[in-house]
């Protein structure tokens, strides 16, 4: 997540204080400007405060939430998941590249973040794909940390600093970049299957919950979900949690109506949410926010479509099958 958010803030760290601030939120101000009236409702608490109050107990198991109440989906158009992966591909890594080899801490208490979609150690993602990866190929180089993985999994849900913690993972991100760049381990492939099955489809099936069947609608839930997740780690930050607090779409409403309320929601909780890597992120939330304003014209992903905050133009004619900037 915001891998190339973070190169930014690492440049910020030199600069002054008025400077750094304006840079870090810069999608936070007029509408979005940080105050009770925008960040009251989401009640943020810390790791030690949901740790103190008590963590949601899963019913299925897993990180994830049950999906079994969802409208059903099987299949989602070839361009809508292209364009719709090259969109968050930008907003992760700062171009449409696929960031199979990714591999970082970006200090967001979800340990390493890794890989196209950014999964986390500390969030139950990387595990299932690694587990996945494993059943396949035994002798893998992300195998060995699959033990000290489990053990951050057994932490309670909410406890995201201590599900954070690294300090056992020595050497993991070398192992994630040599399995990546490795034309004939599978792994960047099976990143891209896991995703698919994992997070396009729930993503599509959230939006069909809330009657979003475009192709924009979808490339938004997709983004929402490989931001913010729909597991129980955090409850606060969720798509759930974005939802509920837009509320259900009305009888009459546009679907395009729907769409700027729900990113107009999660645009606030990103600037309200207390560090500098949230609010850092809410230019996602408002270069999508452009596409929705002109909802005729993008509704179909027809490209090019422009991410003015990235400086970047998704074309669909991106390469697909490599991490071009890491696996040389």
């Amino acid at each position: 997540m915001k891998l190339f958010l973070i190169a930014s803030l690492a440049i910020l760290v030199l600069a002054s204080p008025s400077c750094q601030r304006e840079d870090i939120y810069k999608a936070c101000h007029n509408d979005f400007e940080i105050g009770p009236n925008i960040c009251d409702k989401f009640n943020f608490l810390s790791s030690e405060e949901a740790v103190k109050k008590g963590c949601v107990t899963p019913i299925n198991g897993t990180t994830f939430y049950d999906l079994s109440d969802l409208p059903q989906v099987y299949d989602i158009e070839p361009n809508t998941v292209t364009i719709a992966s090259l969109i968050t591909n930008v907003f992760e890594d700062g171009d449409a590249n696929f960031a199979y080899a990714s591999c970082i801490d970006i200090q967001d208490m979800r340990g390493f973040t890794s890989g196209y979609a950014g999964f986390t150690t500390g969030t139950g993602d990387s595990e299932s794909l690694i587990e996945s990866f494993t059943s396949a190929s035994p002798n893998n180089r992300l195998a060995s940390f699959l033990s000290n993985i489990h053990e951050i999994s057994q932490l309670p849900h909410c406890d995201r600093r201590s599900r954070g913690d690294t300090s056992k993972l020595g050497g993991y991100c070398e192992a994630w970049k040599q399995e990546a760049c490795d034309e004939n381990s599978g792994f960047s492939q099976l990143q891209k299957d896991w995703v698919f099955k994992n997070y396009m489809i729930p993503s599509a099936r959230y939006a069909a919950q809330s009657g979003i069947h475009s192709p924009l609608g979808q490339a938004i839930f997709y983004d929402v979900i490989i931001q913010h997740g729909y597991q129980y780690v955090e409850p606060d930050i969720n798509i759930v949690r974005i939802l509920t607090l837009t509320g259900p779409r009305e009888s009459e409403e546009t679907e395009q109506s729907f769409l700027k309320r729900f990113l107009t929601t999660r645009r606030e909780l990103q600037c309200c949410y207390r560090d500098d890597v949230w609010p850092a992120s809410a230019t996602r939330s408002e270069d999508l926010l452009s596409l929705v304003e002109n909802f005729e014209y993008n509704k179909n992903l027809d490209v090019p479509i422009k991410l003015n905050n990235f400086g970047r133009t998704v074309t669909g004619h991106e390469d697909f099958n490599k991490d071009i900037k890491r696996c040389l």
